[in-house]
């Protein structure tokens, strides 16, 4: 039907009044029946199909590869969290908020119960460490360290015994006719000793550190320490990371994340998650798989309350919401089949 025929026809008509009634159940309490009576439509038909039915695990896959590891972020993206970050960081809140209130004592024991139980990773974190040519160095320096530590104690405690004083003007005098290089000898003589026993005592280190974590004692060291720094703020720890070294975290994060975002680990990871669901869903109805993640009808009609009424009175401000409605409707009542039925 073109312009000419449409206008002033009783299609035309038809049309007018079908807008206005759509827009009077678009109205106040109304609005909340009408969507109430909507969603109940849908959770009926929802009732009778499968996840299979409606899609497809490849058609899933596919979205969520586009979207996580495909798509484009745009520039405006980072920024924005990273304005949210320091937001955050800035937030008052956490000087009012303790670490006992993130985290109560029977959480923190159960977490820390369940670390000290992973026998495996421990031993593994404690070999991998200990064996670290960092950690070698240190069990050296503290072996030449204690030795040189302990000749100069020696010397001390050997100027206060009776007699000693004048035994050790006798061996200066002895050391003064030595050749000038002793001391370098003696120092010599030390690394040398370091060097054999530093193996020795990184085994030692091994070993006591897995002692250590089977005992009580560190466990409760831990919860001692938790204790003295559990009521402190969330903003007194905070502080030591400044806000600048937070949006550096965040830049060094992010640019992690693209890179991680494009290696095969990443899509094969996100397929496999897909399928699993897909395992444990495909038969299940979609009202099963609803109740199943916690979306319940009064929650859909409590969010859609929740925006719609605002969407609504924004479109009717600016004169949007009849010609949004009329838009939606007038193809069907400028068709031949309806001008055929009027006749």
């Amino acid at each position: 039907m073109d312009t000419d025929e449409f206008a002033g026809s009783k299609a035309e008509v038809l049309l007018d009044a079908h807008v206005e009634w759509v827009l009077a159940r678009l109205d106040g309490q109304a609005l909340q029946a009408e969507l109430e009576r909507r969603i109940d439509w849908l959770l009926a038909d929802a009732a009778k199909l499968r996840l299979a039915d409606v899609i497809s695990v490849e058609s899933v896959q596919h979205t969520a590869v586009d979207y996580a590891v495909d798509m484009k972020i745009g520039g405006a993206i980072p920024a924005l969290v990273g304005d949210i970050a320091v937001a955050l960081y800035e937030h008052p809140v956490q000087e009012q908020t303790t670490l006992e209130e993130l985290l109560p004592d029977r959480e923190f024991e159960e977490l820390l119960d369940k670390l000290l139980e992973m026998q495996r990773l421990r031993e593994e974190v404690i070999h991998q460490s200990v064996s670290n040519p960092v950690f070698a160095n240190l069990v050296a320096q503290l072996l030449y360290s204690g030795l040189r530590g302990y000749v100069a104690h020696s010397k001390r405690l050997a100027a206060r015994v009776p007699g000693a004083r004048t035994a050790m003007k006798l061996g200066r005098a002895v050391v003064d006719r030595a050749p000038p290089r002793i001391g370098d000898t003696l120092e010599r003589g030390i690394r040398r000793y370091v060097e054999r026993n530093t193996e020795a005592g990184m085994q030692a280190s091994e070993a006591y550190l897995h002692d250590a974590f089977e005992s009580d004692e560190l466990r409760q060291a831990i919860l001692d320490f938790w204790d003295d720094n559990k009521h402190r703020s969330v903003a007194s720890v905070r502080d030591f990371a400044g806000q600048l070294d937070i949006e550096e975290l965040f830049v060094i994060g992010y640019e992690y994340w693209q890179r991680l975002r494009r290696m095969p680990i990443y899509r094969e990871l996100i397929e496999r998650g897909v399928d699993v669901f897909f395992e444990n869903y495909r038969d299940a109805t979609l009202t099963d798989l609803l109740e199943d993640i916690g979306v319940t009808r009064d929650m859909m009609v409590r969010d859609g309350m929740r925006f719609l009424p605002q969407v609504i009175e924004a479109l009717r401000a600016k004169g949007l919401l009849a010609p949004a409605i009329r838009r939606q409707l007038e193809d069907f009542y400028r068709s031949d089949a309806v001008a055929a039925i009027l006749g």
